[in-house]
């Protein structure tokens, strides 16, 4: 079971992935907003977060910040950055600056799924060869 933090400024999104997510059995953190998000990603006490799914548009703090944040308080957090139409560039740029992977909104869930299983797994490898 993963720890996940859940961002998008429209909460029909959010409490779709809370759902999709606890099914397959994750726990979630919910943050309806960027403000919100840089909120829980800021605090000490947060604890850790195996992976952040987090949109890109959002105001007044968008999802490229909350990335830069997550690198700065959770640097062996994954990051898959949800993205509209038409944003590809700045889906590349965030996976430039650590992202995992970016899906492209509408989603396909099988496919949010696999992305959120590769992270995972990447997140498993990374840590075992800090460790080792």
């Amino acid at each position: 079971m993963a720890r996940i933090l859940v961002v998008d400024d429209e909460p029909s999104i959010v409490d779709m992935l809370n759902t999709l997510l606890k099914t397959d059995g994750h726990e979630v953190i919910q943050a309806v907003g960027g403000v919100k998000a840089k909120a829980i990603l800021e605090q000490e006490d947060s604890g850790h977060f195996d992976l952040m799914i987090s949109d890109i548009r959002m105001n007044p703090v968008n999802g490229m910040q909350l990335l830069r944040i997550a690198r700065e308080h959770h640097p062996t957090t994954s990051v898959i950055m949800l993205t509209a139409y038409g944003q590809v560039e700045t889906a590349i740029e965030a996976m430039e600056l650590g992202a995992f992977d970016y899906i492209a909104k509408p989603f396909k869930v099988d496919k949010l799924l696999g992305t959120i299983h590769g992270a995972l797994a990447a997140r498993e490898l990374m840590k075992e060869d800090d460790e080792a």
